[in-house]
């Protein structure tokens, strides 16, 4: 039985990802159980980032996303109090 997508190395994720060029990083994203932001932080590799700009899809999903007020942010236990 393979293993799931959360316990996935950093480079499995990277393989899948470049497997997969129609994936879009939000719902990629959303498949790990990640954020939009903590994904670009693994795909990004020698301090390079993997996808320069992002694809245009990306840009319009995260645009919509945080429109509708669901654009996912780090927690940050700071603004809780």
């Amino acid at each position: 039985m393979p293993k799931p997508m959360w316990e996935w190395t950093h480079d499995e994720i990277r393989e899948y990802y470049d497997s997969n060029p129609n994936l879009t990083i939000l719902t990629y994203a959303g498949m790990l159980g990640l954020t939009g932001g903590e994904l670009k932080e693994i795909l990004n590799t020698d301090g390079e980032w993997k996808l320069e700009f992002g694809s245009a899809v990306d840009k319009e999903e995260e645009a919509m996303a945080e429109e509708m007020g669901m654009y996912c942010t780090p927690y940050n236990p700071q603004e809780d109090c």
